[in-house]
């Protein structure tokens, strides 16, 4: 990552100390107290976000966390599961000949005008099932960060906690106002302007800053960087209805597979979604495509650290877009053929967390979604398990309206 961008993260961390965090002046605690929930402070930015905005992606080395680091198989009994059914470039690897992991990047944008439309911009950006994804904006201070999420309820974003709040930082470190544009295509935004953030939760562990970490990448490579942003409904319309759906959201290891081919590692098909700030200005949806492997480490608290990693080439800005499975349209089987097991489409099972620090080790990595140390439930009522079931069960239970 270029000095720009990692200067960017350090600047964060210092505005974080003078954040104010509203709803009665204290932070709000929910589902036993693992959840911290912040709403906008201060007053809303007159002018609004301006330019490619400031990277939030944080970063780490291969010394603190080795490349194709260990896999394994998940901790047997945690059960894999999901929520309902709800053209990419050629092979590419890094360019550090220590460090290649196959993946396609691409814009989602057509080249041309295509049929039927004067505006190859918005094709196919605009459509099912890619507007689900959208560009994400915080502010902290008087400063505009930049990073991705995506919609898994009418009016819920998934992201990632370190785009709306500086670890271990408690109430000073949430962001003070977050803006969500989804389909951005771009400087201006997209088709359906942006959506106000109400609340936006993180897990406690992450507010306080004992969340099982890496040691020597504390607050980068953990097992909860995660966090779910409520948005306003724009003339009483939440943004799902409005834009027709929203992905869905697994756990444990929905889609992956550990199979022999591999090396007998836990692997998965994973579409990565994206705005980079170091590609095309950080204004074009990207999609890049790889195999996510599932990793364990030992978190320097003792406990089991669970992250997946994947190729990409993607770069700050991209943080906090979804990780999906099954990602499209669904075919049509009208012959001898088979969708396989686990088919269920547009299944979001992490977003991204952190990258290398080195341009050129073009790999990435996401908090695995499901039971953990901290999330150690199979079940968080009917949301799913460990921790994007109970952060789910904590927004849904504070703010049913917006599920």
């Amino acid at each position: 990552m270029s000095s720009l961008l990692k200067a960017a993260r350090l600047t964060s961390i210092t505005l974080g100390i003078t954040l104010a965090l509203v709803e009665m002046g204290s932070a709000q605690l929910a589902n036993g107290a693992k959840t911290v929930a912040a709403g906008p402070s201060g007053s809303a930015s007159a002018s609004g976000p301006v330019g490619p905005g400031l990277s939030r992606l944080p970063t780490t080395t291969p010394s603190v966390v080795p490349y194709a680091s260990t896999g394994g198989t998940p901790t047997v009994g945690e059960q894999a599961g999901a929520t309902g059914d709800n053209g990419v470039g050629s092979n590419a690897y890094g360019l550090n000949s220590s460090y290649k992991w196959p993946y396609t990047i691409a814009r989602v944008a057509v080249t041309g005008v295509p049929m039927n439309t004067t505006n190859g911009a918005l094709v196919p950006v605009g459509s099912r099932p890619y507007r689900y994804s959208g560009k994400l904006w915080m502010r902290f201070g008087s400063s505009w960060y930049v990073c991705t999420a995506s919609l898994v309820k009418k009016g819920v974003l998934i992201t990632a906690a370190h785009c709306v709040h500086n670890y271990g930082q408690g109430t000073a470190g949430f962001a003070n106002e977050v803006r969500w544009y989804p389909a951005n295509y771009n400087s201006a935004g997209g088709p359906w302007g942006y959506y106000s953030g109400v609340t936006w939760r993180i897990p406690t562990v992450y507010f306080n800053g004992t969340d099982t970490c890496q040691s020597g990448a504390t607050g980068v490579v953990c097992n909860n960087d995660l966090a779910t942003v409520t948005l306003a409904p724009k003339n009483s319309v939440y943004a799902g209805t409005g834009m027709g759906g929203w992905y869905g959201y697994g756990w444990n290891g929905y889609s992956y597979l550990s199979t022999p081919i591999f090396g007998n590692a836990t692997v998965a098909q994973i579409t990565q979604i994206g705005y980079p700030v170091a590609i095309d200005n950080g204004y074009q949806m990207l999609r890049g495509d790889s195999y996510g492997k599932y990793i364990t480490l030992t978190g320097s608290n003792g406990k089991l650290l669970k992250n997946t990693q994947l190729g990409s080439a993607m770069t700050g800005g991209s943080s906090g877009g979804p990780w999906l499975v099954n990602f499209g349209t669904a075919p049509v089987v009208t012959g001898s053929a088979s969708l396989g097991n686990a088919a269920n489409r547009n299944i979001v099972v992490g977003v991204t967390s952190w990258g290398y620090t080195s341009v050129g080790i073009n790999v990435q990595g996401a908090s695995w979604f499901g039971q953990n140390a901290e999330w150690p439930n199979a079940s968080y009522g009917a949301y799913g398990a460990g921790n994007i079931g109970g952060m789910m069960q904590a927004t849904c239970t504070a703010s049913a309206a917006y599920c």
